[in-house]
């Protein structure tokens, strides 16, 4: 059987025949479940086309599984409009599973869910010809993924991907804006000795963790770390604020080759802008970013901004502290909450919520914030992000940090990342990168 996978692009980000491709390649990477779903059909003719990086190859598909953001839905439509009478287009993502009766329109098949978890009986049911329209998985049951698709021309060669977890583990706050919480109701864990075996056959010396906690289970999280130090790994992942409640972790994740924690939202929390007039507050903070770089550790930071109050002063101290507290990367996103939750029917309920889905990226304002137009909320995030990675500021925070972190973590876990965020930036392809 011959399967594609397609993974789209918006299009900013969509590779042009004869032009350079868009954006740094240090964010351009391989969609995880196209690795899964290849370990999975294995004896079948499985191909991958990727929007970011190659234009639509010469394959005759019998099936076509297409990967369907929010914001790209009507793309993804228009797209396989020209593939429905030629193959069973089946497609899961974020859009399928909160818009399942809409995406039945154009596609043969909708998966409500993690889409590993019932792929093997979509390849049953194809080769019966008893396709369902519908199927919906509640939990995670494949881990294993094939990684030759990570050495496609385009793709980052600097680190490979690793997933020991689904399911979200954010705090109550932050649920209604995280898409783990959408797809994966169920969270699962690998098995141990599995996850490390996996890291054992990756020939790239560093680890993107793809968890939405990855020391969630802290006892986990050290335990793979521990067993994976003989094969002197370089690890990335994210967490929340509750990793400064753990004393002594920090010294056991620089010995184990940790090198860049990023922090999600609710270390700096919702109220961020109305804190930093607290002393203590901003106290607390630069002492913890101090804890991590004493341990030759870059600390990365997710803000989440867009909320009632906000104002272009309020976003100047922003900047101010983030310079003062010597963060090193931040990743800047606008409070969208998704379609079914809570806070998007409180949004709509007032009429204050967009209703178009490309808007839908994280980075484009959808909530009408009073006395804050979308353009000015737009503006004002624009001015931070590149007021933070403008050459002045990245050599300051260099200059700061370097002593802490040595030569090798400043050039490729300082410097890299921060010139690979300003590329981005300034080739306007679009956020979160």
């Amino acid at each position: 059987m011959r399967i594609l996978f397609y993974n789209p692009a918006p299009s900013q980000r969509r590779f042009t025949p004869f032009e350079a491709m868009r954006g740094s390649p240090f964010f351009r990477r391989p969609n995880y479940d196209a690795l899964r779903l290849a370990h999975l059909s294995k004896g079948h003719d499985f191909a991958y086309f990727d929007e970011h990086i190659e234009v639509q190859p010469d394959f005759n598909a019998d099936i076509i599984v297409c990967h369907v953001p929010l914001n790209l839905a009507r793309h993804v439509e228009n797209q396989s409009a020209e593939w429905r009478e030629t193959a069973a287009i089946i497609c899961y993502g974020t859009y399928p599973t909160l818009f399942t009766n809409d995406c039945r329109t154009f596609c043969t098949t909708v998966v409500v869910g993690d889409i590993a978890a019932v792929w093997k009986q979509i390849l049953r049911d194809h080769r019966e010809k008893t396709l369902k329209a519908v199927y919906e998985s509640d939990r995670i049951t494949h881990f294993e993924v094939d990684r030759h698709f990570e050495s496609k021309f385009g793709f980052t060669p600097f680190f490979s991907q690793l997933r020991t977890s689904y399911g979200c583990q954010c705090t109550d706050d932050n649920k209604d804006y995280c898409y783990e919480n959408s797809l994966y109701k169920t969270p699962a864990r690998w098995n141990l000795d599995k996850a490390t075996e996996a890291v054992a056959l990756s020939r790239r010396k560093a680890i993107y963790v793809l968890d939405d906690d990855f020391l969630f289970d802290t006892e986990y999280g050290i335990r793979l770390l521990e067993k994976c130090w003989r094969h002197k790994k370089m690890w990335i992942f994210q967490t929340t604020g509750a990793i400064f409640n753990r004393p002594g972790i920090l010294p056991v994740l620089r010995d184990d080759g940790v090198r860049i924690i990023y922090l999600k939202e609710d270390w700096l929390g919702r109220n961020l802008l109305q804190n930093l007039s607290n002393e203590d507050y901003v106290k607390e903070k630069e002492y913890q970013i101090n804890m991590i770089h004493n341990h030759r550790i870059t600390a990365g930071c997710k803000i989440r901004l867009g909320f009632e109050g906000e104002e272009y002063k309020a976003y100047q101290r922003l900047m101010k502290f983030l310079i003062k507290a010597r963060i090193d990367v931040i990743e800047l996103a606008v409070q969208t909450p998704l379609p079914g939750t809570k806070t998007h029917r409180t949004y709509a309920d007032n009429d204050q919520i967009a209703r178009d889905l490309s808007l839908y990226d994280q980075w484009m304002p959808v909530v009408n914030i009073p006395g804050v137009a979308p353009q000015a909320m737009y503006s004002m995030m624009e001015w931070l992000r590149d007021s933070f990675y403008s050459w002045d500021s990245i050599m300051l925070r260099n200059i700061i940090v370097s002593p802490r972190l040595g030569f090798y973590n400043t050039i490729f876990f300082y410097l890299l990342p921060n010139i690979s965020y300003r590329s981005n930036f300034l080739e306007k392809v679009g956020y979160p990168p």
